[in-house]
């Protein structure tokens, strides 16, 4: 039986129908990730788990599909797209259309959204738009496959324009254009999101890449002053010849300053300095009304915060004076492996209470031992151990002391003592992606499941996941683990748990999509167990929440978070399709 099925009558010969869905279905899904093809009057769309018939008839066109992962997990989307397909096949002549707008609700049209977004943008509405901007201007049946989704590859929407807007002139008028003609706006960096962030259904998507310039840097401050679109790796490669660099950084440094700053952006020294939204001086910020609002904590301190981790809710950040710190030339790291989870959590502990180390990098690795039943099905389990890589910064003719340095540490083996010039540590996984990427499992799913846990419940909570955890997670993934603290970060909007000492730990898989089906329940109830004892997700990876956990997540803070949407963005125009505010 077909998951989506429907008819709908048309005038058109069955030649003029042919010819419409040709130029409508090649709009709608450019690319290849979906075979389309005929077979004589059935128009075909075969792939991402989807196998949709367009049966063209004399008077009617039939349409029918069947949908297994990833696109069954968008079944009203994928059914609003293929009515909206037929209907325009069909032409104006085939009576009212079948998508009716509590359909669409259902369908997933986001918040905020109007009829105006979904009718489409017209030859004049564009030429309008491309006059105001000095950026580039496309429409969205133009926009490359790229746009479409983000990292975590689960979600597939089409905006109905996308602007690569080069000043914040450009982004101002793109909002007041956006707000004149009813669309919602969402943002794109380096879209390293796994949920719906960094993607845009029928509304306007603002490709923040194009402004990527480093506007200042003031070595007497110790600051830098760079558009939102601007990577990591650029900061440092700007930053380190004058001996500074951003306090924390990210391990994939080809993310952009303003993506992170929305979510929190953490890193292998946020034990010390806390996320990077807590190393932000100031912020340009545009409100969805086209205006730009200068703030910091002194002032806006309002919109600051509710900007910083605020996940593009409550304004867009344009520009951010970011805070530098004095680095040595370089690091050395101590590879430390531990078989038993309690000896690596007490030593973690250790190591942030030293005060010893600039960096802690720890993950969980696993020693594969054969098959097991688990959830009725036999998979590989394994063994887990646990490096963690402790690091220090030092000048070349002052090495550290390392046995000072190791004193009252307890491995189960010290396996190297590693030096790198301190920019080659930052940039120290590059290596690891392009592997992925040589690999293919760069393009697979992305449900990343990534949470702060409180110390006391780490140790049960690892201890009730690690044994049925595949070892397959590291083909083109990880399995992260670090230690951290809560005091050293102010951010009210990134939420962790009530204690001082912490543990993050992640889930980082790469899914084939045949796949999806059998890791998807895995992963929620992974996730709905560390939740359950007292975690906070972090809100980069695959998210899938209900109202009442958003309400949750956000604990006593979501009323204010709540207000300062309504007073920002009263309509739901900013990013919508991800927190759940109504």
């Amino acid at each position: 039986m077909a998951d989506i099925e429907f008819r709908t009558a048309t005038t058109r010969s069955i030649t003029q129908v042919k010819s419409a869905l040709e130029v409508e279905i090649k709009s709608r899904l450019p690319g290849e990730r979906i075979k389309k093809f005929w077979e004589g009057d059935v128009f075909r769309l075969v792939g991402m788990g989807a196998d949709g018939r367009i049966e063209v008839v004399d008077g009617e066109i039939r349409a029918h599909a069947t949908l297994k992962p990833p696109l069954s997990l968008m079944r009203g989307r994928v059914e609003q797209g293929l009515r909206e397909t037929v209907a325009a096949a069909a032409g104006p002549t085939s009576g009212p259309s079948s998508l009716a707008p509590a359909t669409a609700v259902a369908a997933g049209q986001p918040i905020g959204s109007s009829g105006a977004a979904e009718q489409g943008i017209g030859v004049d509405q564009l030429d309008e738009l491309r006059s105001a901007v000095e950026g580039v201007v496309l429409d969205g049946a133009q926009a490359h496959d790229e746009f479409l989704t983000n990292f975590g590859h689960i979600h597939q929407w089409r905006p109905k324009l996308v602007v690569k807007p080069t000043s914040v002139k450009d982004v101002g008028q793109a909002l007041l254009f956006a707000r004149r003609h009813g669309l919602t706006v969402s943002t794109r960096g380096a879209a390293h999101s796994q949920s719906e962030l960094a993607i845009s259904q029928g509304g306007m998507l603002l490709d923040m890449r194009s402004m990527n310039r480093v506007l200042a840097l003031d070595e007497k401050a110790r600051t830098i002053t760079v558009e939102a679109g601007a990577i990591w790796r650029d900061v440092v490669a700007r930053t380190y010849g004058k001996g500074l660099m951003p306090p924390v950084l990210t391990n994939n440094l080809s993310v952009t300053v303003g993506g992170t700053l929305s979510i929190a952006g953490i890193g292998v020294a946020s034990f010390r300095y806390g996320a990077q939204a807590d190393n932000v001086e100031s912020l340009e910020v545009a409100t969805v009304n086209g205006d730009a609002h200068r703030c910091s904590r002194a002032e806006k301190p309002e919109l600051f915060w509710g900007v910083l981790s605020g996940l593009g809710q409550i304004g867009l950040i344009l520009t951010a004076t970011l805070r530098l710190r004095r680095v040595k030339a370089m690091t050395r790291t101590y590879y430390l492996l531990y078989d038993r989870l309690d000896r690596f959590l007490k030593d973690a502990r250790h190591a942030m209470d030293a005060g010893r180390w600039d960096y802690l990098e720890s993950w969980c690795a696993p020693c594969p031992q054969g098959l097991k039943w688990v959830g009725g099905v036999r998979q590989p389990f394994a063994r887990w151990f646990y490096p963690f890589h402790l690091t220090v910064e030092f000048d070349p003719g002052s090495p550290p002391d390392d046995a000072r340095l190791l004193d009252g540490l307890q491995p189960y083996d010290n396996l190297l003592t590693d030096d790198l010039p301190t920019h080659e540590f930052a940039n120290r996984l590059v290596p690891v992606f392009d592997v992925w990427r040589k690999l293919g499992t760069w393009e697979h799913l992305h449900p990343w499941m990534e949470v702060v846990l409180p110390w006391s419940a780490a140790a049960e909570f690892m201890d009730m996941v690690m044994p049925d955890l595949s070892p397959g997670v590291q083909v083109g993934g990880h399995c992260l683990v670090w230690p951290a603290r809560a005091s050293v970060s102010e951010v009210p909007l990134f939420m962790h748990p009530d204690e001082e000492y912490l543990i993050g730990f992640g889930i980082l898989p790469a899914v084939p999509p045949k796949f999806w089906e059998q890791a998807r329940p895995r992963l929620q109830a992974a996730s709905e167990l560390s939740m359950a004892m007292g975690g906070k997700r972090y809100l980069s990876g695959f998210i899938d929440f209900t109202a009442e956990q958003w309400r949750q997540h956000f604990g006593p803070r979501w009323e204010g978070f709540a207000a300062l949407k309504r007073a920002y963005d009263p309509e739901g125009r900013l990013n919508p399709g991800f927190v759940a505010f109504d």
